[in-house]
């Protein structure tokens, strides 16, 4: 699919809740991205975290690659209302982290909030084995009932309970590094587990339509506007 190709993009995100966007950084760009994603991990992570919030307020280039032309056209493809950067955050799978992410919904987080979508872009090959998104089509129509658990990390501290789906309506992005995947904050996703020996870093940058800043919005320093609504 080209990035261009924006009706495309657009009825595959409506209907789908996610949309996948091969090649969109090259394999110098990933390697550049993961050699900067390691240093903000040293020096601003906790010890052993896995996931590090507002990369792009301590790193130049990840506040570039928030506003990279490629990525903003394909939010202008399925954002129709304009373009907001919100915040962005390093998902990093080690060989020890042998459990999968569960089921679960970012809203579920981001309660009484606008809509949002977020990109997210391995800085290595994804699969199975190594801790790649997992998705469950359609599923951002729906409603779901959810309840208070937690992972070995407490990292995710709700899940949905009532998965009726079947086996088959779950899809494994299996995708090349510097691929994008897109989805929607009320889409059914989780990630497989890490038993591949090998480190699988992801950025997932997280964007919402232009307006006057939320209670929530505060706590998020780099957000800034990309795309005006009137510039649609």
């Amino acid at each position: 699919m080209k990035v261009s190709d924006s009706p495309t993009l657009a009825s595959r995100y409506d209907r789908d809740g996610f949309v996948i966007v091969p090649d969109l950084l090259n394999g110098k760009e990933c390697d550049r991205l993961k050699t900067e994603a390691r240093r903000v991990l040293d020096e601003h992570a906790k010890p052993g975290a896995s996931v590090h919030v507002h990369v792009a307020v301590v790193s130049p280039l990840f506040r570039t690659l928030a506003e990279e032309p490629r990525i903003v056209t394909v939010l202008k493809a399925v954002m129709p209302h304009g373009v907001m950067f919100l915040s962005d955050k390093i998902v990093y799978k080690s060989p020890e982290k042998t459990f999968p992410t569960p089921w679960h919904i970012d809203s579920f987080y981001w309660r009484n909030t606008r809509p949002k979508l977020s990109v997210w872009i391995p800085l290595d090959d994804a699969t199975a084995q190594n801790g790649t998104l997992t998705v469950v089509p359609g599923s951002h129509r729906r409603d779901w009932r959810i309840v208070k658990m937690g992972t070995p990390s407490g990292e995710f501290q709700y899940e949905i309970t009532d998965a009726d789906w079947r086996d088959g309506d779950v899809v494994t992005c299996n995708i090349k590094r510097g691929t994008a995947i897109v989805f929607s904050d009320r889409l059914v996703h989780g990630s497989t587990a890490n038993t591949a020996g090998k480190d699988r870093y992801a950025i997932i940058s997280t964007y919402h339509a232009p307006a006057a800043d939320e209670a929530f919005d505060l706590d998020f320093p780099a957000r800034k506007v990309i795309v005006p609504a009137c510039a649609r």
